[in-house]
Parts: C-alpha cells; structure tokens; sequence
C-alpha cells in the first residue's frame, strides 16, 4: 500500500488539523478503507503520557466494526518522525503500516510491518 493511494490531500488536511489540536500530546488515528473510500478517523489518546499514545478501545472497536483499517497514524511532537521501539513492535502485531508525522515540521514515516 503507497502512501499516496492512502493518504490524499483532504486525508492528509484532516490528519495535520488532529494532530495541531492534539499537540503538545501525540495525536492518533486510523485510516480506514470503508465503502470503496479510504478515510480518517481520529482517535481519542489515552495514554497517561504526552509522548505516547494508546487507542481509546470503545472508539477503535466501532470503527473496526464498520470499516477495514489500512494504517495506524499518530504524531511525535517535538522530536523526529523516526519509529520508537513500541511504534515497531505495535505495527508488527497489528500488522498494519503506522504513519509517523513529526510536529510541528509534519515530516512524515511510513513503518511497514516486519521492517
């Protein structure tokens, strides 16, 4: 999966609002394939941490169950966009791609599963 078959300009728009509301705490969510339209959905963090994220598991769940998720996306504010060892291991158990934006420059890494 490219990134530009995912991530077109009015999914990326909504990602960067999310993510500017959120920060200085990661921002999180998911894009999903749902009726032939990939899609965003921003997630509530409830990590205890500003430098970490943990889906809220009621709002993931409705969306799992009305949709096919393509990637897990969430923000490193303040710091580079580079794979914590967690982003490596929660992308290799979700077996989703995780789409890291570094805040506030949004420079943007793609970590595929088993890299």
């Amino acid at each position: 999966m490219e990134a530009f078959q995912v991530l077109n300009d009015t999914i990326k728009e909504q990602i960067y609002e999310h993510l500017d509301r959120e920060y200085p705490r990661e921002g999180c969510g998911v894009i999903v394939l749902e009726n032939n339209e990939h899609k965003w959905y921003p997630v509530t963090n409830i990590a205890k941490s500003d430098d970490d994220f943990k889906f809220d598991p009621i709002e993931y769940m409705r969306i799992n169950l009305k949709s096919k998720p393509l990637a897990i996306v969430h923000s490193h504010p303040d710091t580079t966009s580079e794979p914590s060892i967690a982003d490596r291991q929660n992308c290799n158990f979700l077996n989703l791609d995780f789409y890291i934006f570094s805040l506030p420059d949004k420079n943007l890494t793609i970590l595929k599963p088993n890299e």
